[in-house]
């Protein structure tokens, strides 16, 4: 007897929710009409795929143009795929929702789900109503209108009054590629990240800031790194770094972050400055080195006004599934929400997202007419700033098998070990690029002299350093870098310095050093004092290289360490 009842409970169940409802008009006793095409169902901006939880507008319209209609009822069915528990039965995806847009025209519909109908049965020529497509992984997804034009004439499907479509598996240029987590390129590379912004009144003048000099961009920043590491990523808590770029377009604090991995998952810092008013639109540069083991590429620039928005690609991988590096790409940058102020527009009051949200890309579409995207699709979206990644530069490295055997009375197997031997250094056919010493420079790193071959020199304190924090002596600085015109150059310099621990540089990345020091640095010294500074410089300068375009500032920004010095060829202040 039970098993009977479980049987016909069951079976209901499965009878409701297979159950299509009734979208016959109220009281009539007439069957449907074959479509005439007279009216139309469209979804506005979309054809036959559509952007996951983008916001559309939903239409049934009289296509000749004085038809009228009285009633409706729109309704969204989901695709259906078996279960994963009972092969024999199938389930539902969501849909996504319908809702109405104006409360006179439309309202929920009581009798089936995922549905709007009409709210006055009067005569009309269009109605509209908002779609909020469901999450990718929905397949595709069915839109059906029924339209009353009569008591007794009705319509229901058909092609006019049905669209259906399928999620766009295309994604935006920001977005996050495939991995390459077996990259077994023995070259290294030194790439050009370079950053133009396109944030302007012309291109988003929903809203744009009234102010013309307030809009800027933060400084570009970020790092190439390894797969396990993350600077940031959509779907995971914004780090105190992120924040204070998302909200306030301050670097200090990221770059901070970025430095305190250098050689702990992380091998270069991007860093290149940002630009405001009236130069919004000029390119910054920086260059990164990347590895077999550090083959990805992670930046972020602050939208400035704004509520806690960014620019930025997160862990873009580099080494190409052939095993090859990247020649070039260039990315269309769009918004992201570092979710932490809910803010809807770029002049918002601080509102603190509490609980902190996860990281999302910008509510596109959206329906709050603060919104600077109100009703805007993705697709249609000018973007907010453009990344090009160049390849520069390749470092010819031989990968060397040698056969380690273990000693006959252990258990151990014959094991195989790769170590890479550095031959020569080759570029792109055709490209110029900035010219490297092979060998460290000991005038610009004296801490390389005078200590005995594979023994690092010891490194000198900073007198001026507490006790308890103590620090290296900060190295010479940078010659001034920038833009050279009429024999001036103004631009910046910088330096660096790093926290001791035992009388040993700790997070210093050093290539040759056979040892990672697991040494840290409390947590006090490094909110307390910094290991990095730049400051503006102006200095004489000496134009020789004729054959380079001088319109553009590059920076450069190369991690100061041993192994790894760096010469650019922009316009360094000359010594006269």
């Amino acid at each position: 007897m039970k098993l009977l009842k479980y049987f016909i409970f069951f079976a209901i169940i499965e009878g409701f929710l297979s159950f299509r409802c009734d979208r016959r008009p109220y009281g009539t006793t007439t069957k449907p009409s074959a479509a005439d095409g007279r009216f139309k169902l469209t979804v506005i901006g979309a054809e036959d795929t559509y952007m996951p939880e983008q916001l559309y507008t939903v239409q049934i319209s009289a296509t000749d143009g004085h038809s009228r209609f009285t009633g409706f009822i729109i309704s969204a069915d989901g695709a259906t795929k078996p279960d994963p528990r009972n092969p024999r039965r199938t389930i539902t995806l969501f849909p996504g929702h319908l809702r109405p847009q104006q409360l006179l025209t439309a309202k929920f519909s009581d009798r089936c789900l995922y549905s709007v109908e009409h709210a006055i049965a009067s005569p009309k020529t269009v109605v509209e109503v908002y779609w909020q497509a469901p999450e990718s992984g929905n397949g595709c997804v069915t839109l059906r209108a029924m339209v009353v034009e009569s008591e007794e004439v009705w319509y229901e499907d058909g092609p006019p009054l049905v669209h259906q479509l399928c999620e766009d598996t295309r994604q935006p240029d920001d977005a996050t590629p495939q991995f390459n987590y077996d990259c077994q390129i023995c070259d290294e590379a030194k790439y050009e990240i370079g950053f133009t912004g396109i944030w302007s009144r012309n291109t988003h003048p929903r809203l744009y800031p009234e102010k013309d000099w307030e809009p800027r961009y933060s400084d570009l920043v970020g790092a190439s790194h390894a797969l396990d590491h993350i600077l940031w990523i959509p779907g995971s808590l914004a780090s105190e770094g992120l924040r204070q770029l998302a909200e306030h377009a301050n670097t200090s604090r990221l770059e901070a972050e970025i430095r305190a991995k250098i050689g702990d998952g992380v091998r270069t810092m991007v860093k290149g400055k940002g630009h405001g008013y009236p130069k919004m639109n000029s390119p910054t540069y920086s260059f990164v080195r990347t590895d077999k083991t550090n083959h990805l590429v992670s930046v972020a620039v602050g939208l400035h006004p704004s509520p806690d928005w960014f620019l930025g690609v997160t862990r873009f991988e580099l080494c190409q599934e052939d095993n090859t590096w990247l020649p070039e790409r260039e990315l269309n940058l769009y918004p992201w929400d570092a979710g932490t102020d809910s803010g809807v527009s770029y002049e918002s009051m601080n509102i603190e997202t509490f609980p902190q949200d996860a990281i999302s890309r910008v509510q596109m579409s959206s329906y709050d007419k603060d919104s600077p995207f109100y009703e805007t699709d993705i697709k249609d979206l000018h973007p907010f700033g453009r990344l090009r990644i160049k390849l520069v530069r390749t470092y010819k490295k031989e990968c060397v098998k040698e056969e380690v055997t273990e000693e006959a009375n252990t258990t151990e197997e014959e094991v195989t070990s790769t170590t890479e031997v550095t031959t020569t250094e080759t570029e792109p056919t055709g490209e110029e690029s900035p010219s490297e010493p092979d060998e460290p420079s000991r005038y610009r790193y004296p801490e390389l002299g005078g200590g005995e071959e594979g023994r690092e020199a010891p490194i000198v304190t900073d007198p001026e350093s507490p006790e308890e924090c103590p620090m290296s002596q900060w190295q010479e600085w940078s010659e001034c870098e920038g833009e050279c015109t009429g024999g001036r150059v103004v631009g910046y310099r910088w330096r660096e310095r790093y926290h001791l621990v035992d009388g040993i540089a700790v997070e210093k990345y050093d290539p040759h050093a056979k040892h990672t020091s697991t040494k840290e640095v409390p947590k006090y010294c490094k909110l307390h004092y910094d290991t990095f500074e730049r400051e503006e410089c102006e200095d004489k300068c000496s134009d020789d290289y004729s054959n380079e375009d001088l319109t553009v500032e590059r920076q450069v920004s190369e991690p100061i360490a041993p192994g790894y010095p760096w010469q650019s060829k922009k316009r360094h202040a000359s010594k006269f």
